[in-house]
């Protein structure tokens, strides 16, 4: 299907592995339009990754950095944009979400299909309109009526602050 938004998530940096974790769990929450086992190394340049977007059908970059201060999140659509660039000011690993539960519930067959996006907060502003559309779509469209409710097991939350 090739309507179907497919992305890459890299890092990037001179701080990247500050952000190793957090990428394998923004991939993981991207499954399964993905490249879940990508790999990376210092050598690669964003232009290569660029190069086998187009033949493979990737819409979107998520491209994570850090520097000393902070870490940022960009969100890029390919081949020609637009970028947002994101401070990210506090995040939880899923790691540290599962320690947390008493039962934590992770089913294999959650993965196999897309989450839900839910938007929050996100005005008129135009900036605003172009987050919430760059947000949703990341994601392939849903079908409310030819859904089936069993695939339906996550959601992804975005809240404008």
């Amino acid at each position: 299907k090739g309507d179907i938004p497919k992305s890459f998530v890299i890092k990037r940096g001179k701080m990247s592995e500050l952000v190793n974790e957090l990428t394998e769990d923004v991939r993981h929450v991207m499954e399964p339009h993905t490249a879940k086992n990508l790999k990376e190394s210092k050598t690669n340049k964003l232009k290569d990754f660029v190069q086998v977007a187009g033949p493979l059908g990737v819409s979107h970059f998520i491209i994570l950095s850090a520097t000393e201060n902070s870490k940022y999140v960009k969100i890029a659509k390919t081949p020609r944009g637009p970028t947002l660039t994101f401070k990210v000011n506090k995040y939880t690993l899923a790691r540290e979400v599962a320690a947390a539960q008493r039962n934590p519930r992770a089913p294999a067959n959650a993965f196999l299909s897309p989450p839900l996006v839910v938007l929050n907060n996100f005005g008129d502003a135009p900036h605003q309109k172009l987050a919430t559309i760059t947000f949703q779509n990341l994601f392939p469209a849903i079908n409310v009526r030819k859904v089936k409710l069993s695939t339906c097991q996550r959601a992804v939350l975005v809240d404008y602050d």
